[in-house]
């Protein structure tokens, strides 16, 4: 009887383990520079390459005409990742500013556009979908971007692949680039989002923190207003900047290179340390467990990194 016993409440042990929400696979998103993909070893990648993980990578291009090209992924990576179902997303840019411009503002170009993606995720059909990470258009050009989503949506719903978005906080941020994620916000109008709640402060603006707790959870609360939770990520900085005095331009901190640096002389304060010394001021997260517990309690899809090797 002693034996059933116990393997009865070994049983029921298992059963409220994979129950339990906390025990379920947490879902990450990592964003990584190219050049990584292979100059990395592979000890590397097998140790980023958990359950539950989304690896998005930068190197992907679009072209005066159109055109979409750069970074592949190396298929023994590919085949590792397979093996824990990691998703693949290329972050697709554009080569410059006048370029960008040129594509959103022609119905014509946007059809290409349109048709180069399909035919490109046609080729790469191991990734789960594309990320868009357009930046630094005017406010003016909002109408523009939404209408290539629009007509992107039903191509990539139809191919069974995601539009993923990289979008600016629209609360405490400069509206001249906000402005241009302002239909983002309004209309549900890609699968996931990626929120970049970061560069708060940064090298073109006055010292201060990279991120704000408050300011973050402002910002995802008017996402939420137009998105499910599970469509959302909360993007944080694994980087933060230190001033020094008279010295207009900061230092980049890194959480690989200054950790101790920021226990040392910083001081936790709402999920960031806030660091101060006789020569200057700067911040860096290094504790996540404010962030976790904030996108596990209102149910976001998980929390996002910028990025991999900071």
């Amino acid at each position: 009887m002693k034996i059933f016993s116990r393997l009865r409440s070994i049983f029921n042990c298992v059963i409220c383990i994979s129950l339990c929400p906390l025990s379920a696979q947490e879902n990450v998103w990592k964003y990584t520079i190219s050049q990584d993909l292979t100059s990395k070893p592979l000890a590397y990648w097998e140790k980023v390459f958990k359950p539950g993980t989304s690896i998005c990578f930068t190197g992907t291009y679009i072209g005066s005409s159109g055109e979409v090209s750069g970074a592949s992924v190396p298929s023994t990576l590919q085949t590792i990742a397979k093996k824990n179902q990691i998703r693949w997303f290329p972050l697709i840019t554009f080569r410059s500013e006048a370029i960008g411009k040129k594509v959103l503002t022609s119905p014509q170009l946007r059809n290409v556009l349109v048709r180069n993606l399909e035919l490109y995720l046609e080729d790469h059909s191991f990734y789960s979908g594309i990320h868009l990470d357009f930046e630094g258009f005017g406010p003016e050009y909002s109408t523009h971007y939404r209408q290539l989503l629009l007509e992107l949506q039903p191509v990539l719903k139809k191919k069974g692949k995601l539009i993923t978005l990289a979008v600016f906080p629209t609360e405490g941020f400069d509206p001249k680039l906000s402005g241009f994620h302002s239909a983002i916000y309004k209309e549900n109008l890609a699968d996931e989002i990626v929120l970049m709640a970061y560069d708060l402060h940064s090298t073109k603006t006055s010292p201060g923190p990279v991120t704000e707790f408050g300011w973050a959870k402002q910002n995802a609360g008017l996402l939420l207003k137009t998105y499910k939770p599970e469509q959302i990520w909360l993007g944080l900085p694994l980087y933060g900047y230190y001033w020094k005095k008279d010295i207009k331009r900061p230092k980049l901190l890194t959480q690989t290179s200054d950790k101790n640096f920021a226990l040392r002389h910083g001081k936790e304060k709402e999920g960031i340390y806030l660091i101060r010394t006789d020569k200057g001021e700067g911040s860096l997260i290094l504790d996540l467990k404010l962030w976790e517990e904030y996108a596990k309690n209102i149910k976001l899809k998980g929390l996002a990194f910028w990025r991999l090797g900071f």
